[in-house]
């Protein structure tokens, strides 16, 4: 019987072979995966990483801020580069004593719930927004294997239109599709054939979503303390820019990801 290294090193060279990223990784995960799952071959999965089918959503899940999280064809698959997105969101709720938190464009549910899991429970304030029906579906799935409790209200709406509770003692966070409709026709195969386009093409300059979300937040009757939004690195100064043209008086502060580039910004409001 093939030991599990051994497997591993055959997977981690055959996926060396097609180019596929973090491949070390995937081959431990992957016989992890077919060790609990015998009814599945290698030969099957294999094949569907050959055709760009992400590894994510052939195991059904992703780890993210150590928490593991059902994703699917209708969700976005989190990036490591947004964890850091939450541990800093977390720290700006303790230290500003926020007790409303709005996460716009959900997804999987990933930013909100890992913050509530962070928190704990304590009496804080979820919301969390999307316009996709099965991406909320799979939201709160993850809330109620994760959290094992009701705590967030989920609102299928466009961004935050229908949000009435927005004060100052409220953080906004956004990850909105971001990249520019050509860039987004340059991604890989797996990104482009497999994830939603809903949830990363940001249209011709990679903003028209946040354009939509700084007109709505206009329409409230009080703006939040703090806007803590993710964008691109190649659209970095024109997001703000887009910023100072809706919120003149605001402070930005730019925040690196955890490989060094442009990708946060921090909107005192």
């Amino acid at each position: 019987m093939e030991s599990n290294l051994s497997r591993i090193y055959r997977i981690n060279k055959y996926l060396n072979s097609i180019g596929c990223p973090d491949s070390y990784r995937i081959s431990k995960e992957i016989a992890n995966y077919l060790n609990d799952n015998p009814k599945f071959s290698e030969e099957s999965i294999l094949k569907k990483l050959t055709q760009g089918y992400p590894w994510e959503y052939i195991q059904g899940h992703v780890l993210f801020c150590n928490l593991k999280f059902k994703v699917t064809k209708d969700t976005l698959i989190p990036r490591i580069e947004t964890e850091q997105l939450v541990y800093d969101c977390t720290k700006l709720i303790k230290e500003n004593n926020f007790k409303n938190i709005i996460d716009v464009g959900t997804g999987s549910g990933c930013i909100i719930i890992s913050i509530a899991s962070i928190l704990g429970n304590f009496p804080y304030s979820f919301y969390a927004t999307d316009i996709s029906c099965k991406a909320l579906n799979i939201a709160r799935y993850n809330e109620k294997t994760i959290l094992k409790s009701k705590r967030i209200k989920w609102v299928e709406n466009n961004l935050i239109e229908e949000i009435k509770n927005i004060t100052k003692n409220t953080i906004v966070i956004a990850n909105l599709p971001y990249i520019p409709t050509k860039q987004y026709k340059k991604l890989d195969r797996s990104v482009l054939e497999y994830e939603p386009k809903v949830a990363l093409d940001g249209g011709e300059n990679g903003l028209i979503y946040y354009e939509q979300l700084f007109n709505q937040l206009l329409t409230k009757q009080s703006l939040p303390k703090i806007l803590y939004i993710e964008t691109e690195s190649s659209i970095f100064e024109n997001t703000k820019q887009l910023i100072y043209k809706y919120f003149p008086k605001a402070e930005i502060i730019e925040i690196l990801d955890c490989f060094d580039r442009k990708r946060f910004l921090k909107i005192l409001l």
